[in-house]
């Protein structure tokens, strides 16, 4: 049975595999969380939880068909992949128990060959069997549903990927803080996809927890923002976008501070990147955003607002998170503001899903119901490629009013990640039927 790359990710995600599972050398692996599926550059899945040999890890998987693909894709010269912490592949061939990162370390090898669940290996020959389940036609889906059932479907599918957020930011919780949760989820948003994962990495490197001692000290803004592209690597010198006033006063800011000259090598995609999504401008952005939630606390200052939130305002609602989220640097107006599209984003994302899981653990049921219900009535983002293909995939283009919520697009996004990306036709028609029977 020769499974393809991509099934392996499905095998992955939807943990089709034994309930005792060993790498190469030996140690028990236990998934806590498996991680969220990468759709950039950089390992296949982030941001996972994995328990190996008695000791919990947090960080990056990447998923092979052969232990060699590692060195063949040249992911041993790529810093991109030094948060990996476990090398999952379908057969392992080699001399050696552990695959190397570019700095050196040694992660653990999980081989898939004979530790995948014998129902998935079933559906994988029926898969690769019948040409038919592999077609990239157009699916049945949306024909055999009526508006009901299509609404209910999605509903579904909607709080079910809602709740697989919890799950993994519940998972990162053993190793975090609700508010350095919040924070990286806005560091990763605000280098969208060709440059998030540089973002990221600095919320990593300078932690919430950090950032809050050198707040107390009396760091400000333009200081975080020296320090941070510094860090950057940024030529923000030479850069057309910032004023002589404001390059100056960055210079400035980081030769009087204290607190650190850390340089990183990052590598940056800038090629076609509009002036107001350039990094530089983010960068800015983000530490105007930071540095006073630093004060309060970022989950602390965001609470009152759903507190005092009327479910039948949303729009009350999401600009008075607007407002907390974009202050207005006043002496330099070439930073500007982050957009409104991206602090929604933001708030579905990852506000929403943290304050829900907030709720459960404080056990406050009138905030977790009612984040719930901002949930369902948060109002419809606009669409990616994949919101796009799937309305075109499941014949939907004539059923719009349907599709009316951000809740109905995550719906989608469910299905696209679990069925649709595999080509899984066979096993989402069976659980549709399977939910519809239910009904």
């Amino acid at each position: 049975m020769e499974i393809n790359e991509k099934f392996l990710y499905h095998i992955w995600d939807q943990r089709h595999l034994l309930p005792e599972l060993f790498t190469v050398s030996g140690k028990p692996v236990k998934i806590i969380y498996q991680g969220q599926y990468n759709t950039s550059n950089g390992p296949d899945f982030r941001h996972a939880v994995i328990n190996v040999g008695g000791e919990t890890l947090q960080g990056d998987v990447e998923i092979h068909q052969k232990t060699y693909d590692w060195t063949a894709h040249q992911h041993q010269e790529d810093f991109a992949y030094n948060q990996t912490i476990l090398h999952v592949v379908l057969e392992h061939k080699g001399n050696s128990a552990f695959t190397v990162r570019e700095d050196a370390q040694e992660i653990e090898i999980l081989e898939l060959k004979n530790q995948i669940d014998g129902n998935i290996a079933k559906l994988f020959q029926d898969y690769t069997s019948n040409p038919d389940l592999q077609s990239y036609g157009l699916c049945d889906f949306g024909e055999l549903s009526s508006d009901e059932q299509l609404i209910i479907l999605l509903r579904e599918n909607s709080w079910e990927r809602f709740l697989r957020k919890g799950n993994r930011f519940n998972a990162e919780l053993q190793f975090s803080s609700f508010d350095q949760l919040l924070y990286t989820g806005f560091m990763e948003a605000m280098g969208y996809d060709k440059n998030k994962f540089n973002t990221l990495s600095i919320a990593y490197h300078y932690p919430w927890e950090l950032l809050t001692k050198w707040r107390q000290e009396g760091m400000d803004a333009i200081t975080l923002a020296a320090i941070w592209l510094n860090y950057s690597g940024l030529p923000y010198q030479k850069s057309k976008l910032l004023s002589a006033e404001l390059k100056a006063d960055l210079e400035k800011a980081f030769e009087l501070q204290t607190w650190s000259i850390d340089k990183a090598k990052l590598q940056w995609n800038l090629f076609r990147i509009r002036p107001a999504n350039h990094p530089l401008r983010r960068l800015l952005q983000a530490a105007y955003v930071i540095t006073p939630l630093a004060d309060k606390g970022f989950l602390s200052t965001l609470l009152p607002a759903f507190e005092k939130a009327e479910l039948s305002k949303m729009n009350k609602f999401i600009r008075s998170l607007y407002d907390v989220l974009t202050p207005r640097p006043s002496n330099y107006r070439e930073i500007g503001q982050p957009g409104l599209n991206l602090i929604l984003t933001l708030t579905g994302n990852i506000i929403l899903p943290i304050v829900y899981l907030y709720a459960a653990k404080v056990n406050n049921p009138t905030l977790q119901n009612k984040t719930g219900e901002m949930y369902i009535r948060f109002p419809h983002l606009n669409e990616n490629y994949i919101t796009k293909f799937m309305r075109n995939e499941l014949a939907l283009p004539k059923r719009s009013s349907i599709f009316n919520s951000y809740a109905q697009q995550q719906g989608l996004m469910n299905l696209y990640y679990k069925y649709c990306n595999y080509h899984l036709c066979e096993l989402c028609l069976a659980e549709r039927q399977k939910l519809l029977q239910n009904m």
